[in-house]
């Protein structure tokens, strides 16, 4: 039975060099900008996006309009380059999360196909093995540790543990 083949891709050493010349620019660029929040603290702060977005410019719509209204401890000024320094990444970000995605979906597909094809390989060694074929033994008994909670796992230590006993 033959395997569908989910995907079929490569890339050149120039389209990898191209990529992490890309990441490297741009983790160039925020290096000295951007700020590494822990699990904890990424769950303490409040995501702004979409709905939220419209409130908060017409906010600072207000605050523009309104100068007088702005409370003291407000630095307005500060607000305004936290609100373009937002803006301004909304779509990069946006860009980076549609390009993340391209990356997971093709990598997901190349680690289903290596799956699929390594289990087919283990299935075809077992067999192999039961034939007695030259080196399928000891090829299967390495590949079979990653599986050591199968029934046929279980049953096969068993058995040696019984016939050493």
């Amino acid at each position: 039975m033959a395997l569908d083949n989910l995907i079929s891709v490569s890339f050149t050493p120039q389209e990898l060099d191209q990529i992490d010349s890309a990441l490297s620019t741009i983790t160039k660029v925020m290096e000295d900008k951007a700020v590494n929040l822990t699990p904890d603290q990424r769950q303490q702060y409040g995501r702004v996006r979409y709905a939220m977005e419209v409130w908060i410019q017409k906010a600072n719509s207000y605050m523009a309009q309104n100068t007088q209204l702005v409370p003291g401890f407000v630095d307005y000024e500060e607000h305004k380059k936290d609100l373009a320094a937002h803006n301004a990444l909304n779509p990069r970000i946006d860009r980076m999360q549609t390009v993340l995605q391209m990356l997971l979906d093709t990598n997901l597909l190349l680690g289903t196909d290596l799956y699929n094809n390594s289990l087919a390989f283990y299935r075809s060694l077992k067999a192999s093995t039961q034939s007695n074929a030259a080196g399928a033994s000891a090829i299967y008994h390495d590949l079979k540790q990653q599986f050591p909670n199968t029934t046929l796992n279980r049953v096969a230590k068993e058995k040696d543990s019984n016939a050493n006993s």
